[in-house]
């Protein structure tokens, strides 16, 4: 009894220790994409330019970020159009987060949120705790106690150890990785920005994107990969619905008007029908929490426009998307069609 005692006491004391270090460490520059918050500082940042002005803002990860031409879209309908598309790895919860810090009353928000969105929230993968330990501690400061544990114990022994040793570089040698301590210098960000130089070629970064929020230079079409079916997303997982109804009322509240818009797919075969009857059960699904302000079936393109992923349009099908993205809300949000929740 009093060896299994021991063992008892001796591992809740190794677990508190683990998870002490964990939590200490949490700031730890690890490798990560320290791009896309480099990306949420200069956007927010071009935001303000249109401070006072009511705003037609789209959000959401990467198709939006490569898939509008918010220039174009703002001379058609004479008004700031903003294109806040971020990363589609981001959790539905830090997305809408940031979100909500940029929109202001009087603004127009179009939540286009890729298919995996819509269901039920996974548990920290890779990407999330790489990301989250890196640079987007807003999001550990804004977990429940309970998701923080979830956060925690999902820190593996290796994780730690690059954790620690990324600290250790932090302290010892910083230059070895000054692009990712610069990258959270919110200021030096945008001084970057301000003094640009035209990049040459494609490349994943805040300096690639123009006053409206969209990516440039992504030309071309190099996607050869698996095609996702049209008809998915058919149901809505609860707990996300929940979550973008509050998000709804809250905007509301706020003075925000909320729609939803699709995300493009690569045409597979499958009749317009399927996907028209798919799309009605979806939509059918979310009527109480918003108005679509387009049919799923008018946003499946052809292979060659896209880019170089299975989300991301190229500048042929950014411009084929966003006339048809224009369309729809001059017929449905401009012309009172779409109810507003």
């Amino acid at each position: 009894m009093k060896y299994i005692y021991l063992f008892f006491i001796s591992t809740i004391t190794a677990a508190v220790i683990y998870y002490t270090t964990v939590i200490s460490l949490i700031r730890a520059p690890i490798q990560a994409e320290y791009w896309v918050s480099e990306l949420i500082t200069v956007k927010d940042y071009l935001l303000r330019h249109y401070t006072g002005k009511p705003r037609i803002i789209i959000a959401g990860g990467s198709s939006t970020l490569f898939g509008i031409d918010a220039d174009y879209a703002s001379k058609q309908l004479h008004t700031p159009v903003f294109n806040y598309g971020l990363h589609a790895g981001m959790r539905l919860e830090d997305l809408l987060d940031d979100t909500r810090d940029v929109v202001a009353p009087g603004d127009t928000l179009i939540l286009a949120l890729e298919p995996q969105y819509f269901r039920a929230p996974s548990h920290f993968n890779a990407w999330d705790l790489s990301n989250i330990i890196a640079w987007e501690n807003s999001a550990w400061q804004k977990m429940s106690f309970i998701k923080k544990a979830q956060f925690v114990t999902s820190i593996s022994p290796d994780f730690l150890e690059n954790m620690m040793i990324a600290e250790k570089i932090k302290i010892r040698t910083p230059d070895n990785i000054d692009y990712r301590l610069m990258a959270l210098d919110n200021k030096l960000v945008i001084s970057k920005f301000i003094n640009r130089k035209p990049l040459t070629a494609f490349a994943y970064s805040a300096y690639n994107i123009d006053d409206h929020g969209d990516m440039l230079l992504n030309n071309g079409a190099q996607y050869t990969g698996f095609v996702i079916d049209a008809r998915f997303p058919l149901q809505v997982d609860p707990d996300v619905n929940a979550r973008l109804k509050r998000f709804v009322t809250e905007m509301k509240h706020k003075g925000v008007k909320v729609y939803f818009s699709h995300t493009p797919y690569i045409a597979n075969g499958v009749s317009l029908g399927a996907i028209r009857k798919a799309d009605q059960h979806f939509t059918r699904a979310l009527a109480s929490t918003g108005c679509f302000i387009e049919a799923r079936e008018d946003l499946v393109l052809d292979r060659k426009y896209f880019f170089n992923s299975i989300l991301h349009l190229n500048a042929e099908g950014r411009a084929i998307r966003t006339q048809r993205l224009v369309k729809s809300i001059q017929d449905t949000i401009l012309s009172g069609r779409c109810p507003q929740y």
